[in-house]
């Protein structure tokens, strides 16, 4: 078999027309206006077949020989034992079940495994005056988000505060001092950390308990997300993804934002739900530990839960189940 086409010189774009003629007996002679080289299939640089593309061969010399009619070539090759590595596993199903199976385990070992980690490692880098700017940032954001200025009484609030700094002082490893800031949100009781390890109290969560004891409980879970560095982590984490979906898909449109956006929600709740479940076993830890009537925490957290009633599907919601919380606390207390 004869086939025509050109061949490169080594290291250069020149190239001069030139014949390969192909034998049943596994050789290959390249012929051209220079001379002619003979080499075994076996001693050549054959480039991977993609689709219909033509394919190079390199000989021993440096020189590159490339078709001007691929289909023929590839045939021939194929008949040598040389053929595509993407047609070899198109044929054979387990191959490519099993690299199904181990991409989809790779994947899963990075989203489940190495993106947390990645994520907490890189928010322990960001400068604590990044993290000071986010939390003042939020807080100066507050009136835009439905917040007004608390109506709690002075005395109140520093009675809480008083207790709230004494948690503070006997916690160890809080890898910044947490500050207390009283809001009023709508109806909403609640209270939440932020990037610079603020903790936000809303009115109505004061209003809701019926001691200053009920809110301890609340408040360790809160100190959990400081200790953790969970806000800052989980603001690495949602870039980091927004990121890898927005390279692996080339574009940044309209339907690319919607798969960013569905991407960092799913992979977000999963973490934020462990988060959430680390956080409760951290304030039973600590409430143990400073011997605080649990109780009254068992109680806090069971007023905060009735009061939002939430009816959102476990798999959507950023928080487990209220019983399994419940649950996770009693037999943390029990042991």
């Amino acid at each position: 078999m004869i086939i025509t086409g050109k061949v490169f010189v080594e290291n250069s774009s020149v190239s001069r027309a030139a014949k390969l003629h192909c034998s049943d007996e596994g050789w290959i002679e390249l012929s051209d206006e220079l001379g002619a080289i003979r080499t075994p299939v076996a001693e050549l640089d054959i480039a991977m077949s993609i689709g219909s593309q033509a394919r190079t061969i390199g000989f021993s010399n440096g020189s590159r020989f490339v078709a001007d009619e691929s289909s023929s070539l590839n045939s021939w090759l194929d008949k040598q034992g040389q053929g595509s590595l993407v047609k070899s596993l198109e044929r054979n199903a387990l191959m490519i079940i099993l690299a199904f199976v181990v991409s989809a385990a790779v994947i899963y070992a990075a989203a489940s495994q190495g993106l947390p980690w990645l994520s907490h490692y890189l928010a322990g880098k960001v400068p604590v005056s990044i993290s000071q700017e986010l939390g003042e940032r939020t807080l100066q954001q507050f009136e835009t988000l439905g917040f007004s200025e608390s109506e709690i009484s002075p005395e109140q609030q520093q009675a809480i505060e008083q207790n709230f700094d004494s948690l503070v002082e006997q916690i160890d490893g809080l890898p910044m001092q947490p500050k207390l800031y009283f809001y009023r949100m709508g109806d909403e009781a609640n209270a939440f950390a932020l990037a610079d390890g603020s903790i936000v109290v809303t009115d109505q969560l004061v209003e809701l308990l019926d001691s200053p004891e009920q809110l301890n409980g609340i408040l360790l879970h809160e100190l959990a997300h400081v200790a953790h560095n969970d806000v800052m982590a989980s603001l690495v984490r949602s870039a980091l993804i927004s990121t890898a979906v927005v390279l692996v898909v080339g574009d940044s449109s309209l339907l690319v934002d919607g798969l960013v956006s569905a991407a960092v929600l799913g992979v977000s709740l999963g973490y934020s739900r462990e988060a959430e479940q680390q956080a409760d076993l951290f304030a039973c830890h600590w409430s143990k530990q400073l011997n605080l009537p649990q109780e009254q925490l068992l109680a806090g957290y069971q007023q905060l839960f009735e009061d939002h009633e939430s009816h959102i599907p476990t798999w959507i919601s950023s928080h487990p189940g209220d019983e399994e919380r419940l649950e996770r606390l009693l037999t943390c207390f029990n042991n």
